[in-house]
């Protein structure tokens, strides 16, 4: 059995780690993780800097909505859907450096489970693991590694790297 996880993260708050059986295909991404938890999580933090993600960038033109190229980021129905919307996506090139914040979430939390004192026997307890270990995550952490984007992007595009 497989499985990956799917979390959020920005400047002030988290959503809840959600561990998904499987692969994540465009039907999971909205059925399982847009609506259950990424729109509830939007509406119970009006103090988001997306307190609603596609109005709040219809609102905002000059504001960005980040995301990979994972399929079920940029599957038709989904650019459809933001594009339907006027939402400004931005240009991920495919074989980009891991500049994404979340990414470096992923390397402290892979980070923090690997140096368990008792390590995970099977594919369960570490499910469980890491949603434990992604509750520890300081939310100070995260404020770094937001924070740090820009400094890292601008840093790959004066090295002429993307």
């Amino acid at each position: 059995m497989s499985f990956m996880v799917w979390g959020g993260v920005s400047q002030h708050h988290r959503t809840e780690l959600v561990v998904i059986t499987g692969n994540l295909n465009v039907v999971l991404y909205r059925e399982d993780i847009l609506l259950p938890h990424v729109v509830p999580f939007l509406q119970a933090h009006p103090d988001m800097t997306l307190p609603h993600v596609v109005p709040f960038l219809q609102a905002h033109p000059d504001m960005t909505l980040q995301h990979d190229n994972a399929t079920s980021h940029t599957a038709r129905s989904v650019r459809d859907f933001l594009q339907d919307r006027n939402v400004s996506v931005l240009p991920w090139p495919a074989k980009s450096p891991d500049l994404n914040p979340i990414e470096h979430v992923w390397d402290l939390l892979d980070r923090r489970v690997r140096a368990s004192a008792i390590p995970p026997r099977n594919v369960w307890e570490l499910a469980g693991a890491l949603v434990e270990e992604w509750g520890n995550i300081s939310q100070q952490e995260l404020v770094n590694l937001v924070q740090s984007m820009r400094r890292r992007c601008t840093a790959v595009l004066n090295a002429d790297c993307y």
